[in-house]
């Protein structure tokens, strides 16, 4: 039923409801027949007069409930409460109304109903029943003219009946009177708690009080606080406060410390404080014991208060004052460091808006019960043991009451819920990782967004080394990671689905966390536009790369530092870059001349190495233009881990031929939004679940060393926290771009990602069959993968291998069409670099002969 139609029919409802509340209460049994109009003696007409007339005739005081029922029906409808199983609620309420008849004529009669039903013309009823009542429980009278259940069981036989028949009734109509009573029982403790000795406004207040996510108070609401909590105090030992209570705290502490004085010479204070004042150590001069005394520390810390002032004025004069232990301080995020570079502050990220939704707990309760009927209609028998509610799904937990019922013939009934809930996005989880229930995350009516702010503080930066803010998970808890830990990640999901802004929320936490010395960024950016923002940060390497031959450059050079940063921690005896981090310049030289080296000998071989994250907004685009990129992205996904770079692909196609097998298992951490079909959920994290995500950033992450994905919510950061925190870190400082990141021809020379500068050769140099296509490729004048495909016997891959390595060595042009490469350089050109390359040959090798020598031999 839409909105719109409920809210029609509720209002129905509530005017025929008033109408006929309205008729009964105003009739009387003259204003119908007799030589008065009836029109003019009932206020709502003749409707009103006969309305009434026939069911106070017909079910007597009982007719009360059907105007009840209805405003009750439509307060339902306006409150969009679980309204299943209306055929059963109709049906309690159809016995309702005979059994309430019946009670309502066994009642004895009195004064004031002997009135009632005079005013009806209904004393020949002798019962409040009607005529309903009088059939069920009146005096017996001819056979089925009255009393019938009092004729066979008499007057109390006949009220356990209708009561139990009541009492049916209310349960079929499920009104949640068992959650009302726990509501008043509740109520009732907790107003006689209140008026025990010793109960406080203030011990009600936390008790109470709903969870609000904590706002840092302004200063002026800090200072009105302590002063009013400085009256309390006052007033609890007697002393009224003054009349200016923002005069200030210091008047009201001086008070309560000779007040306290006074009571200590007069001997009024008991001996239980005094061995308690002792305990803690206070000496005996009464402004030391005062200092530490209970009332002045609940004084500060209930109340929270920073001013100088107060903290001025409880100092006692006393040289010997015991200083109580302070509480371990927490790492500091933000301030100054030791390179110079100070942090974002929290304040640039927004706070949310708190929600209060009063309905989530009657929604936790509508859709259990709707869990439930769905298992019992297939005759498994299961129940709702408890429901966790996140910004975006609750997880209700289920158990099978069936011990014999195996958990995997649960996981197939995700359509038959949603179905029933009338909703998508439904995942279920059999068995729960570390319990013995089943996980079924249903998403919410009302969801909620998930705001950095809120996670910050969860962090800390001193035991993540590259800190990462995800999200929140489906029960509400902070889903934070490390990318060291990771070591690299995989980000896959459809267009609109929330990977950019996870991309950007990775980025941002780290600039939160560290500064330009400890980690640098490299950003491929083919779609061109998703990271030109952060252009210019002192985070970053290179410019964000938009030409892909700059990317395939770009991830070479990151080879070749791998391998060099290797060779440093080789000859300094360390595994990773934190042991290596943790030597020192000093010591580092010291390792290096015991294997007779020196820092110049190892270009990485510094006193710090900072840490590399290489970023692919799109790799599917990437392996497009060349697929010769895997091979860098699975050398540093293999072995990068321990020099400190790492890894972050994103892609909207995760099919097979671009998420392949050596991807996958080098990048064990990924994040899957959700994704066209099974297909591609099954390619990302080795099951199904993805193609079933509700989109604008629901995800699953699968954890490194873990088999099942967590579902959570993506953090959502708006464009002016972005913009915030790029132009904070701009300025800090300049970028210091390093020019060998986008050098292609240093790397294209080098070719493979097998390390080394252009003169130093790659794969291709010792590599004869290459030199074979090249010796071909002159004599018959051709350069296309088909003619190496048959000149050479060789696969497809491995011609258009030949043919790219050509490319980049500048030999042929690029593919324009289906037009055939042209050849740019002579044969004199390819043996001057085979020697500037260091390659040498015996003089009757045919393949370094010149083919128009050989045609002319």
């Amino acid at each position: 039923m839409s909105r719109t139609l409920s809210l029609a029919l509720a209002a129905f409802l509530v005017v025929a409801g008033v109408f006929l509340l309205l008729s009964m209460a105003l009739y009387q049994a003259a204003q119908i027949g007799g030589s008065a109009s009836p029109a003019a003696l009932h206020p709502l007409g003749l409707a009103g007069a006969y309305a009434a007339h026939g069911l106070l005739r017909a079910w007597g005081i009982a007719a009360y409930l059907i105007p009840v029922i209805a405003i009750g029906y439509a307060f339902a409808l306006w409150r969009e409460f679980d309204l299943d199983h209306l055929g059963r609620r109709l049906t309690g309420a159809v016995l309702l109304i005979p059994a309430a008849c019946g009670l309502a004529h066994l009642l004895p009669l009195w004064s004031m109903s002997e009135g009632r039903l005079e005013k009806w013309d209904q004393l020949q009823l002798r019962g409040l029943g009607g005529a309903l009542g009088r059939l069920l429980c009146g005096q017996p009278e001819a056979p089925f003219l009255g009393g019938l259940l009092v004729r066979w069981l008499d007057v109390a036989g006949s009220a356990v009946i209708l009561l139990v028949i009541a009492t049916g009734a209310l349960l079929m109509m499920d009104l949640g009177l068992a959650n009302w009573m726990k509501r008043v029982i509740r109520s009732i403790r907790s107003s006689s708690e209140e008026q025990r000795p010793g109960s406080s406004v203030f011990d009600k207040r936390i008790s109470t009080a709903p969870f609000v996510p904590a706002t840092p108070p302004s200063p002026k609401r800090k200072e009105t606080t302590s002063i009013h909590g400085v009256a309390e105090k006052l007033h609890a030992l007697g002393q009224s406060p003054p009349a200016e209570p923002n005069k200030g705290a210091e008047d009201l502490i001086d008070k309560i410390r000779k007040h306290r004085q006074q009571l200590e010479e007069a001997g009024q204070v008991s001996a239980a404080g005094r061995a308690s004042s002792g305990a803690r150590g206070a000496t005996p001069a009464p402004a030391a014991r005062l200092d530490d005394d209970r009332d002045e520390d609940s004084l500060v810390e209930d109340e929270a208060v920073e001013p100088m002032a107060v903290s001025n004025a409880l100092a006692a004069p006393s040289a010997q004052r015991i200083e109580r232990p302070k509480p371990r301080a927490k790492t500091e995020r933000v301030g100054g460091r030791p390179d110079g570079y100070v942090l974002p502050p929290v304040s640039l990220l927004e706070v949310n808006k708190v929600r209060r939704d009063a309905e989530h707990e009657l929604e936790k309760v509508s859709i259990g019960k709707a869990i439930e009927a769905v298992f019992a209609d297939f005759n498994i028998d299961v129940a709702v043991v408890a429901a966790t509610r996140g910004p975006v799904v609750t997880q209700y937990e289920i158990k099978l009451l069936d011990q014999g019922m195996r958990v995997n013939k649960v996981e197939g009934f995700e359509k038959d819920l949603a179905m029933k809930l009338g909703t998508e996005g439904i995942r279920i989880v059999a068995p729960l990782p570390n319990k013995t229930t089943i996980g079924v995350e249903v998403p919410n009516k009302v969801k909620e967004a998930v705001v950095m702010r809120e996670l910050v503080d969860a962090i800390d930066p001193a035991t993540n080394v590259l800190p990462m803010i995800l999200g929140r998970d489906a029960v509400g808890k902070a889903l934070i990671t490390d990318l060291s830990k990771c070591p690299h990640l995989l980000v896959a999901g459809s267009t609109g689905m929330g990977k950019s802004v996870c991309m950007n929320a990775m980025i941002c936490s780290i600039l939160l966390f560290r500064s330009p010395d400890e980690v640098k960024f490299i950003m491929i950016d083919p779609k061109m536009v998703e990271l030109a923002g952060y252009e210019d940060i002192p985070h970053l390497l290179a410019p964000p790369i938009t030409d892909m031959t700059k990317a395939h450059a770009a991830l070479e050079w990151a080879c070749q530092v791998m391998d060099q940063r290797y060779e440093a921690l080789k000859a300094t005896g360390c595994r990773n870059i934190g042991d290596y981090n943790q030597l020192g310049i000093d010591e580092i030289r010291a390792r290096l001349e015991k294997r007779r080296l020196t820092p110049d000998d190892l270009p990485e071989a510094k006193d710090h190495m900072f840490y590399i994250v290489v970023l692919v907004d799109e790799y599917a685009d990437l392996m497009m233009v060349n697929k010769e990129v895997e091979k860098s992205i699975v050398r540093l996904a293999a072995k990068s881990r321990a020099c400190g770079i790492h890894v972050i692909l994103t892609t909207q196609r995760p099919s097979a031929d671009v998420v392949t097998g050596l991807i996958k298992s080098n990048l064990p951490s990924r994040i899957c939004f959700r994704v066209v079909d099974k297909n591609n959920s099954r390619v990302v994290l080795d099951l199904s679940g993805a193609e079933n995500l509700l989109g604008k950033g629901d995800m699953l992450f699968l954890q490194p060393g873990t088999s099942s994905p967590v579902r959570g919510q993506g953090v959502w950061l708006k464009d002016s926290e972005i913009s915030a925190i790029v132009e904070h870190a701009k300025a800090q400082g300049r970028p210091d771009y390093n020019e060998d990141v986008v050098n292609v021809g240093a790397v294209a020379l080098a070719g493979g990602g097998s390390g080394g500068n252009g003169k130093a050769g790659g794969e291709w140099v010792a590599d004869r069959g290459f030199h074979e296509a090249v010796q071909a490729m002159y004599r018959y004048n051709k350069s296309g993968a088909d003619f190496f495909r048959r000149k050479m016997n060789i696969g497809y891959n491995k011609a258009t291998a030949l043919v790219e390595q050509l490319e980049d060595l500048g030999f042929v042009s690029e593919q324009k069409g289906t037009a055939p490469r042209d050849i740019l350089k002579s044969w004199d050109d390819w043996i001057d670099l085979l020697k500037e390359n260091g390659v040498t040959w015996e003089e009757g090798d045919d393949i370094y002969r010149n083919p128009a020598a050989i045609g002319e031999g």
